[in-house]
């Protein structure tokens, strides 16, 4: 009469032997995937590589605006928050000049309000020793018909030049353009920028669109355009990286 309290005493066990191997067999697949996951982290061009990135205007300043309620600084730190995840996703170390709605004037004290806030940005970026840097900004023009991202570089650095070129080629061929015929032909453009002669790196300013153009206005409040715009420029950076043998 014991022998089903034995049976019953022997499944019991051996349901618990098989959910240590499951549990074993799980934890196992997870630090395999985890392994996988860093392996392919180290094997991206931009692992290790310092990534500085400005997000322009910000508090008090809140750059270009379409009325009272779309503020440039807005959208430059969404954008700007969706490329750290990117870069850092690539294996990158993204360092932000500000990763809230604030303007950087009151760090530093040596001149005008709006110098201020510019020397703050240098100062991160020249004591972050970046790679390269990416400063993100939203246009403004009186023509309204004008439209799409424009990416500016420092005459004087060819390094610069070459990212602004992989960038701007990239940033042309956002799909939301493409899906209504629009077709940009924008070329990147020398700018004589306090932010991009006085950093160390090579860097640009890329105008991520016009504030001042209804489509653009619209597509730049849009999770997935900025999104996209951060993901072409992640793409952008290993390219001159892995082109330029840096």
């Amino acid at each position: 009469m014991k022998r089903p309290t034995i049976l019953l005493l022997i499944s019991r066990k051996a349901l618990l032997i098989i959910g240590i191997i499951l549990i074993i067999t799980a934890m196992a697949l997870f630090t395999h995937s985890i392994t996988l996951k860093v392996m392919k982290i180290q094997n991206e061009t931009l692992f290790g590589k310092i990534i500085a990135i400005d997000a322009g205007h910000g508090g008090i300043d809140g750059g270009t605006h379409y009325g009272d309620i779309i503020l440039e600084k807005d959208i430059n730190l969404a954008i700007s928050i969706k490329l750290k995840e990117e870069l850092i996703n690539r294996g990158a170390i993204a360092i932000m000049t500000r990763e809230i709605d604030d303007s950087l004037d009151d760090h530093i004290r040596n001149g005008s309000r709006h110098r201020e806030d510019l020397n703050a940005r240098v100062k991160i970026i020249n004591e972050s020793n970046a790679d390269i840097f990416i400063s993100i900004h939203v246009n403004y023009i009186r023509n309204q018909n004008k439209l799409g991202p424009l990416v500016f570089y420092h005459g004087s650095s060819d390094n610069s030049k070459a990212l602004a070129e992989y960038l701007q080629t990239n940033l042309n061929n956002l799909s939301s353009y493409k899906e209504l015929g629009i077709k940009n032909s924008e070329k990147a453009v020398p700018g004589n920028y306090y932010i991009l002669r006085n950093t160390k790196a090579p860097g640009v300013i890329v105008e991520t669109g016009y504030i001042s153009n209804d489509y653009d206005r619209k597509l730049l409040l849009e999770d997935d355009h900025q999104k996209e715009i951060a993901r072409l420029i992640g793409e952008s950076i290993v390219q001159y990286f892995s082109k330029n043998n840096l």
